[in-house]
Formats: C-alpha cells, sequence, structure tokens
C-alpha cells in the first residue's frame, strides 16, 4: 500500500529481471477496481503485454493457469485474471519479496524512514512504572 515501498520493490525487480511480475499485478488490480466500461480494454492491454505469445512483458504462470485466464478472456470480466494475478503474487511472495526485505535497497529505505511520533509512545499505557507505588496492607 505504500507508494515510495512499492516504487522500491520495482526499482528491486528491475534489477532482478522481474519487474513485469509487479506489473501485472498492479494491471490486474486496475482491472478489478477500474471502470466497467473499460474492462475488455484493460482485459486486452493485460493479454497483450503480459500474456500473449511474445508479449514484450511476458509473465511466466503455469499452462493451466494460462488455459483458465485465455479461456475466460473469451468474455472478459472483472475478475478474469484473478488466477494469473494470484500465481504471480504467489511467485513474488515466496521469492522475490523475501529477496528484497534482504536487499540493500530495502534496508536503506528502513534506514531513512520516519517513525510517527505516536508510535514511539508506549502500546499499553497501563504498563506504565508508577511513580509513587502505595503501602502495601
Amino acid at each position: 500500500m505504500d507508494p515510495l515501498g512499492r516504487a522500491q520493490l520495482l526499482d528491486f525487480l528491475k534489477k532482478e529481471f522481474s519487474a513485469e511480475n509487479l506489473s501485472f499485478w498492479e494491471a490486474c488490480e486496475e482491472l478489478r477496481y477500474g471502470e466497467q466500461s473499460r474492462i475488455a480494454e484493460i482485459v486486452d492491454s493485460i493479454y497483450q503485454q503480459f500474456l500473449a505469445p511474445g508479449a514484450t512483458r511476458w509473465v511466466n504462470i503455469d499452462s493451466k493457469t494460462m488455459e483458465r485466464t485465455l479461456e475466460g478472456i473469451k468474455t472478459p470480466h472483472r475478475y478474469v485474471m484473478d488466477d494469473a494475478q494470484m500465481h504471480i503474487y504467489m511467485l513474488m511472495k515466496k521469492d522475490s519479496y523475501p529477496r528484497f526485505l534482504k536487499s540493500e535497497l530495502y534496508k536503506n529505505l528502513l534506514a531513512e524512514a520516519v517513525i510517527p511520533l505516536e508510535t514511539k509512545k508506549r502500546v499499553f499505557p497501563f504498563m506504565r512504572k508508577q511513580r509513587h507505588s502505595s503501602p502495601s496492607p
């Protein structure tokens, strides 16, 4: 959800030659939450960029997922890319993202992060030490 974090992840993925995965995921999000009137146009754009033979930003999905997706785009709808999007999401979750979290790029991002004051307070104020303890009976 963090735009700066996502931009840093995209930079990392470019260096890893897998930026198309995040771009595909984002395009699928646009399909899911975008304008109803543009669904067919967005589906076609996603297909041409990421799934068509010889696509410039081709994503690697398994054959069963590809078959279901190709069958689904014959009648485009908002959720037609869900299987393919989930496949790419899981690839990033299990492989790319953990490597990003170990990267210098991410470590630098954390080092430059601004920590809001409210997070510096104790989480549970009732656990603060009492300044004046009352004598035990």
